[in-house]
């Protein structure tokens, strides 16, 4: 069986999985194996305020896997997570997740993160963003942004509601330079 195939198997148990068990309240199930060439597992929880669910397939050349879930709590608030990543040696690595969320007083939020690298050339990208609105209607959050390149450093440059935008410059041996952007 190759990766592909044992991915598809494994996501396909933990479909399987949080089906069975979403259907009855209160419940949580798991079926994880282990290996010579790796381990292969999923999960799914199912209670009062929520339900969740991921898979792995982990390897040493390759591996990937996801998650999510959604709760809701006894006062009206709400939340929603979802994460995947996925690697193949001397090819590269990616992962992402993000959330939402609403309190009962309807302040808001959401937020994601997101890396991808390349081990061909050695350079990756991150990004992430957060954004939070209180009940009052007031706005806080950030942009981010990382360029990078292994064993060298990189640019983080972050753009915030309220508190100004900087660019900071690490480099390897380096102290890291922040420098803000003028308005």
């Amino acid at each position: 069986m190759d990766l592909k195939q044992y991915l598809t198997w494994a996501l396909g148990i933990g479909f399987t999985c949080s089906s069975l068990v979403m259907a009855q309240p209160a419940q949580a199930g798991r079926l994880f194996t282990r290996g010579a060439n790796g381990s292969a597992g999923a999960y799914a929880t199912q209670g009062q305020y929520g339900k969740r669910a991921g898979a792995r397939a982990l390897g040493y050349n390759a591996g990937a896997g996801i998650r999510g879930g959604q709760w809701a709590g006894p006062n009206g608030g709400t939340a929603q997570s979802a994460g995947a990543f996925g690697y193949k040696r001397g090819i590269g690595a990616a992962r992402g997740s993000a959330w939402q969320a609403q309190a009962p007083n309807g302040a808001n939020g959401s937020g994601y993160s997101k890396n991808v690298y390349n081990a061909q050339t050695g350079q990756g990208t991150r990004s992430s963003s957060e954004q939070i609105q209180t009940a009052a209607g007031q706005n806080y959050g950030y942009n981010g942004t990382t360029n990078y390149t292994k064993g060298q450093g990189g640019t983080t440059t972050i753009d915030t509601q309220n508190k100004g935008d900087y660019t900071v410059d690490w480099q390897k041996g380096q102290k890291p330079v922040v420098t803000q952007a003028q308005p």
